[in-house]
């Protein structure tokens, strides 16, 4: 995930070549597992429909100061499209500057949450939209204004997730135990180049607090991107729930945690 809390982190650098060392590398140690959408090992009956609302922000790496804040809104339903069961997330990223506040709208098959269709619109960029295929991503030719329209990427063997909707991704995840470690590989939409796998690692449980003196136990999750870049997550034990982010990179941290007095829904 970016530092502006916007996107997850993806190295432009990596050739081809490396992807599938990387991939094989992971394979070599037997506590490592891959979730893929070929292998149809996320555990989408996690996921349930609902609203919830979350606030974020950026700290300073020296001085610790607050330098940003947003509010962000997540909801889950379920629906059907074309004789098919999918799971449509929708997104509102609220910034400072409104220009770059985000809209996204995805659509994923229900079961082994493939992506089908990605919406994103900010008013200062407009709008991004893209129809996924069994192997690629072009942009789509139906939506107006569309400026990813001419837009066209082949995924190879290895159909990935969407970065967009990195929090449901690691909420189906099939955890088990301490240590456990996996491999998930992420596309970011509109970018050239190939998905990237990134080792994700159970590191650890955490009670957070919650309203009237509760308390909800989580799983700590760490996802790595590069040596200066890595996420904590945490997801609650009992529902699957993400509750609380930590982004580390070399300029400061990006903290997001859910707001428990937030529109009714699941959470």
């Amino acid at each position: 995930m970016a530092q502006n809390g916007t996107v997850m982190k993806f190295s432009i650098l990596v050739p081809v070549i490396f992807l599938s060392i990387i991939v094989s590398g992971f394979k070599c140690f037997a506590q490592v597992d891959t979730i893929s959408v070929n292998k149809n090992n996320l555990l989408t009956d996690y996921l349930k429909e609902g609203t919830s609302q979350f606030l974020a922000y950026t700290t300073d790496g020296k001085t610790k100061a607050i330098t940003s804040q947003s509010i962000g809104e997540r909801t889950l339903k379920f629906g059907r499209i074309n004789g098919r069961d999918v799971i449509i997330v929708i997104q509102y990223r609220h910034y400072n500057d409104s220009t770059v506040s985000k809209y996204v709208y995805t659509v994923s098959d229900r079961q082994n949450f493939k992506t089908l269709y990605d919406y994103t619109k900010r008013i200062k960029s407009g709008i991004e939209a893209y129809d996924y295929s069994e192997n690629g991503v072009k942009g789509s030719d139906t939506i107006k204004n569309n400026t990813k329209a001419d837009f066209e990427f082949s995924f190879s063997n290895n159909f990935p997730y969407c970065s967009e909707l990195n929090v449901e991704t690691l909420c189906a995840l099939p955890i088990k135990h301490i240590g456990q470690k996996m491999a998930v590989n992420f596309y970011e939409p509109g970018l050239a180049y190939p998905p990237e796998y990134h080792l994700i690692e159970v590191t650890g449980t955490e009670k957070l607090n919650a309203v009237n003196n509760t308390q909800i136990d989580c799983w700590v999750i760490k996802v790595t991107y590069d040596k200066d870049n890595y996420d904590y997550f945490w997801i609650s034990k009992n529902i699957h729930e993400f509750l609380k982010l930590e982004s580390y990179g070399p300029t400061g941290t990006f903290n997001r945690v859910k707001l428990f007095n937030s529109v009714k829904g699941r959470f």
